[in-house]
């Protein structure tokens, strides 16, 4: 009969539970090994029954043993079986961004021109302000919200009141946002477009349509054929093909969208720099019905870092959002009172138009390099890419991914954001993040690998 030597200031029951843990745990105890009865064992201890039936209560609840009515108590077989299995080895590897030497990514942006001094400022004053005042409204701190309408309606064309802005922490956010808001919504997406939105909506709407391009931007016509009631476009420099939506196919869309409850989520990624013609108004600039959700974030102008996007919505939306409780992480109180310091000083809008004379010098610079090959050039009036389209008679695109790797380039086709098995001819050239003096050097090597 067992021993088990009871210390004073603990509960009888589970020092008699620890002991029978630890003895199958170690082994010494095994499947199929029978337990004493809770009455012997009580009499053997000197414990009252109760206390015995409390312990094995436990070790029954948690798995170790098993009762059998009329024969006793067993070890478990499920948890004898997993002592048998060996311990398996966690090995932890040091893991690091990988580096390419050179980066075509449509993502990036140039951060060493950053006035990291004045964020240094900005993020100073934003701690301080946090302190004194920690709590965050529903919607976003309110000055930042009116300072994103003054940008708006400067740098966009968008008259907006600051009470229609919500504030929120990224674009998956706006799409929770809107299946909080909008009654069961089928979604339309451009084709080829941001992977995202498909692996964000996926599986919470009844059905997702897939609508073509044509050189005007978004089929409207196609997008008619279908039930959808949320159209999710990029007008202003279509991603990833970078064509700007025509006046007359805008004025299309908005004609859908006018009819039942439908609305347009338009998302205005990477239109804050223009390089010909007049600077492109967005969409919702056009909206006399109140049918545009606008969608957007800073990540073309400061970086992914602060994480700060905001949404528009429609009135009718607004007013349903006040009312209902949504939980969403949002941007903190910090990155929020950042960005606002960062856009109330006026450094943003110096930044700005520094960066678009920046972007503007690096894209004339590649596109001097292809043509000078001979290389059609499209969607290259705004934005932080656009796209080369190469001659396959000329150059040879067979194994090209496995080529950029073995070269260490990073650069992705059209073709990799379509459903529809064509674009691997049109090559998508982000100079964002590529370092002003390797621009010819990039260019000269990603033409030399696809020659051959």
């Amino acid at each position: 009969m067992i021993t088990i030597h009871f210390e004073e200031n603990k509960n009888l029951y589970e020092q008699i539970y620890t002991y029978f843990r630890d003895e199958i745990k170690n082994g010494n105890l095994k499947w199929k090994d029978k337990l004493p009865s809770r009455r012997s064992l009580a009499q053997h201890l000197g414990v009252s029954l109760n206390t015995v039936k409390t312990a094995y209560d436990q070790l029954t609840e948690e798995g170790y043993i098993v009762s059998d009515q009329r024969r006793g108590f067993f070890v478990d077989k499920l948890y004898a079986e997993r002592l048998k299995m060996p311990e398996p080895e966690i090995v932890f590897e040091e893991r690091t961004a990988t580096e390419y030497k050179y980066n075509f990514s449509h993502s990036l942006i140039d951060a060493d021109k950053l006035p990291i001094s004045i964020l240094k400022k900005c993020s100073n004053e934003a701690i301080e302000n946090s302190l004194k005042n920690f709590s965050l409204p529903k919607g976003g701190i309110w000055t930042l919200r009116i300072e994103i309408a003054k940008y708006l309606k400067e740098h966009r064309g968008v008259v907006v009141s600051p009470e229609n802005i919500i504030i929120t922490g990224g674009y998956g956010e706006h799409i929770f946002i809107l299946m909080s808001l909008i009654d069961k919504p089928v979604f339309a997406v451009e084709d080829p477009g941001y992977n995202k939105t498909m692996d964000l909506i996926n599986g919470l709407s009844e059905k997702i349509n897939r609508i073509p391009l044509d050189k005007y931007g978004f089929s409207v016509a196609d997008l008619e054929k279908t039930n959808a009631n949320i159209a999710i476009v990029t007008p202003n420099h279509q991603f990833p093909t970078g064509t700007i939506m025509v006046l007359r196919r805008r004025q299309r869309l908005l004609e859908w969208a006018d009819k039942n409850c439908r609305y347009i989520v338009e998302d205005d990624y990477d239109s804050d720099f223009k390089y010909a013609g007049n600077p492109i108004p967005a969409l919702k600039s056009l909206d006399k019905d109140d049918k545009v959700i606008l969608s957007g974030s800073f990540s073309k102008i400061v970086g992914k870092f602060l994480g700060v996007s905001y949404l528009v919505l429609p009135q009718k939306l607004k007013e349903k959002y006040d009312k209902i409780q949504i939980t969403t992480s949002g941007a903190s109180i910090i990155q929020q009172n950042i960005l606002e310091r960062f856009m109330a000083t006026g450094a943003f809008e110096k930044h700005i138009n520094r960066m678009n004379a920046h972007y503007r010098k690096k894209r004339s610079v590649i596109i001097k390099e292809l043509k000078r090959e001979g290389i059609e050039i499209l969607g290259a009036d705004a934005g932080t890419y656009f796209v080369m389209r190469v001659d396959e008679k000329i150059w040879n695109l067979k194994n090209l991914k496995e080529k950029l790797s073995k070269n260490s380039i990073k650069l992705n086709t059209v073709a990799d954001y379509s459903s529809q098995g064509k674009y691997e001819r049109d090559l998508i050239i982000g100079f964002g993040g590529l370092k002003e003096e390797k621009l010819k050097e990039a260019i000269r090597n990603l033409l030399e690998i696809i020659s051959y």
